[in-house]
């Protein structure tokens, strides 16, 4: 229609369309700011859409550079192969977002969105390199997010900033370089819960050690086919010295949630955790670590950090342990360490030719792990007792030590 003040709906609250097959657009940008009280946006399985909210009708785009929907809360756009734009060239302001959801639109170019109380983002499958979004980031004086394949995520101007943010789901993202720039700023994710990155190929490090000490309530960490993928915390060394919180990083690490660990096909990574994080992993579950082909160490110390020799730890929480496919491996655990796993249910370790820990069990069924062979005065008890931990937990153990294999019961 032309004259778009008869579609005036002040009371429109939900949108939800879904598998039009010839759907190009939703409705004007003229028209979705005449919607004061829009919450939700679904758009699904529309091969066709070209654009959420058309432009081309709009004579005078001046008054559309900042569209604002002061009450959208969720914003879902799926299965939109040739879909280009949400608003080209325009800054989202929806201050009450918390739920933004872009899959499997190929074509898309990105849009910016301010967006502080975002509690979950998930993109998959958005944009290429041939439709990059030109935007000048750094001129903007609030935080934002960059919803495409961009070489950035979140753009952080100030302190604490995306502090509701709970879930956090990248994939396939092939430009991505790094999620948050924090080195000027701190970014404080105190109620992150859920991390997952799938085939973001570019992407270097996931946290600097400014934002890593802020992570209290993550749980899940998963990342798989990070072909880049270096650390998952930035070293302290490369964090630049002239970081207004360059100092920042000193502060010890803690995990005091995290419960699930699965990290695979990251063909770069090194090592998963600086070794100050381990004393407090207490909530750790499940570690599945798979075909990581330059990982040499899980858990790497410090180098300033001095321990004790065979300084015992605990992770009275961790029921499985997979170790699988990981040709570089040396050290499950630091060599001054000797850590018990007293709730381990099951083991797995396979194709790990170059692994130094030893791992075996003691009678009171507790696996424990060092990195050189355990001296076992009474073999034949302990092997019974192996042969009864199988039976009553149904677990596969793999007894493991340096060059020369402990009793492996399979």
């Amino acid at each position: 229609m032309k004259n778009h003040y008869p579609l005036f709906r002040p009371k429109l609250r939900s949108v939800t369309i879904k598998s039009c097959e010839n759907l190009k657009y939703l409705c004007s940008s003229t028209l979705a700011q005449r919607l004061p009280n829009l919450n939700y946006i679904s758009i699904e399985d529309c091969p066709r859409l070209i654009q959420v909210f058309n432009m081309e009708t709009n004579k005078d785009d001046f008054e559309l550079q900042n569209l604002c929907w002061p009450k959208l809360e969720i914003l879902r756009i799926v299965n939109c192969q040739i879909l280009k734009y949400v608003l080209p060239n325009t800054l989202l302001n929806v201050p009450f977002l918390q739920y933004l959801e872009v899959l499997n639109c190929p074509q898309f170019s990105c849009f910016i969105v301010q967006a502080p109380l975002i509690k979950e983002l998930v993109l998959r499958d958005v944009g290429n390199s041939h439709r990059l979004c030109d935007i000048d980031v750094p001129v903007l004086n609030k935080d934002c997010i960059v919803v495409g394949n961009h070489k950035e995520v979140f753009q952080v101007q100030g302190e604490y900033s995306f502090p509701s943010i709970e879930k956090l789901c990248l994939a396939n993202l092939l430009e991505l370089r790094i999620i948050w720039n924090d080195f000027a700023q701190v970014v404080t994710l105190g109620n992150l819960t859920t991390l997952k990155l799938s085939d973001c190929k570019k992407l270097k490090y996931i946290f600097s050690p400014a934002t890593a000490p802020s992570l209290l309530h993550l749980m899940d960490l998963f990342i798989k086919g990070c072909d880049e993928l270096e650390r998952i915390i930035l070293a302290k060394d490369q964090v630049s010295s002239s970081s207004s919180n360059a100092n920042t990083g000193l502060q010890p690490l803690s995990f005091p949630n995290l419960t699930k660990v699965i990290v695979t096909n990251c063909g770069n990574l090194k090592s998963l955790f600086p070794f100050g994080s381990a004393p407090v992993l207490s909530k750790l579950e499940s570690l599945i670590v798979k075909r990581n082909s330059k990982l040499e160490q899980v858990f790497k110390l410090e180098d300033e950090l001095e321990v004790a020799a065979e300084e015992e730890m605990k992770f009275d929480k961790l029921e499985r342990l997979t170790l699988e496919e990981l040709p570089s491996l040396i050290h499950f655990c630091p060599k001054e360490y000797h850590i018990v796993l007293s709730a381990l249910v099951e083991l797995k370790v396979k194709d790990c030719p170059k692994l130094t820990t030893s791992f075996f069990v003691d009678a009171q069924i507790f696996v424990h792990c060092i990195a050189k062979t355990p001296q076992l005065v009474e073999q034949d008890a302990i092997e019974e007792t192996v042969t009864d931990a199988i039976f009553n937990k149904n677990i596969d153990w793999s007894l493991l030590g340096g060059g020369s294999q402990l009793p492996r019961i399979t």
